[in-house]
């Protein structure tokens, strides 16, 4: 976008925040910029805002809500900073916060609470423009990762690199299909029962049922899956039929360490990464590398 345009969408938010103080814009304690836009970029593709807020017994509850559902526990705070406008992408946490500072990366303070409307403007107009600023390097990358890195700690896109680079695993991307209205996978009661950890719109159920489309095109036996921490109430298991997992389908990094292990004596781990209501889901697949077994020993 345009720098005229980022300047823009930075002053609402501060308006926002100069403005009535309800629930949860009086949470917010501190406001930085940095990426692109806080190195002075002609026409940075969006405006990253690190964000330091209270947590509140409402928050508190907002946050469980939101894993038991699959939305994001931020969405309040975001819309409160940015309404409806896109091109503001805000950093909630503090510990990922502290990270990008320990890594050297350029943190302006924009606002804190107690600054005037006039201060924090100031602090935006003093931000000088620079053509030559282009996008930060960004380190810890492969091509799989482009375009999922900001849903991808960098710690985590280290220590996955590192297997790939042992040949323990090989990593790809792929682009998941939602279920087809005519699928027959939540044809059994079982299968019905163990979806009701997820209600109708959730993004985890939406994740979880592209998942299973895609095992059931690699012609994967859905006795061998576990799906976020479950087995799969089966036929064949409710019969009685006990094995080993080999494919594993997760989100949002959960249990990520035992990658390396879990592939290298099964067949695969499905990531869905940001599991998402309506946009493109992607995933990515890891499998067993050329020295899986090596690995393993």
């Amino acid at each position: 976008m345009k720098r005229t345009r980022a300047v823009e969408l930075v002053e609402a938010m501060l308006h926002r925040l100069d403005g009535p103080q309800e629930w949860p814009l009086h949470l917010v304690r501190q406001v930085w910029l940095f990426g692109s836009f806080a190195r002075g970029a002609t026409e940075p593709h969006d405006v990253d805002v690190a964000v330091r807020f209270e947590r509140d017994e409402r928050m508190k509850q907002a946050v469980v809500q939101a894993i038991f559902s699959g939305g994001n526990p931020y969405a309040p705070l975001r819309r409160a900073l940015a309404g409806s406008s896109r091109g503001l992408q805000f950093q909630f946490e503090d510990a990922a916060r502290e990270q990008l500072e320990a890594e050297g990366t350029l943190m302006v303070p924009l606002w804190q609470r107690g600054d005037t409307l006039a201060q924090a403007l100031g602090a935006l107009h003093a931000i000088t423009e620079d053509p030559e600023a282009g996008r930060a390097e960004r380190h810890d990358m492969i091509d799989a990762f482009e375009g999922l890195d900001r849903h991808i700690p960098r710690q985590i896109r280290a220590e996955l690199i590192g297997w790939e680079q042992q040949e323990a695993i090989t990593i790809s991307r792929i682009a998941l299909c939602d279920v087809p209205d005519d699928t027959d996978l939540l044809a059994t009661p079982d299968m019905r029962w163990a979806f009701r950890r997820w209600n109708d719109e959730s993004p985890l159920r939406r994740a979880a049922l592209a998942g299973l489309v895609l095992m059931k095109e690699l012609a994967v036996d859905l006795d061998d899956v576990e799906l976020a921490g479950q087995r799969l109430p089966t036929p064949r298991r409710c019969a009685g039929h006990r094995s080993e997992p080999r494919w594993w389908i997760n989100w949002k990094w959960q249990g990520y360490r035992s990658i390396p292990y879990c592939v290298t004596s099964g067949d695969g781990w499905l990531e869905v990464v940001q599991p998402t209501r309506r946009r493109p889901l992607n995933a990515l697949v890891f499998r067993p590398g050329p020295k899986a077994a090596a690995f393993r020993s």
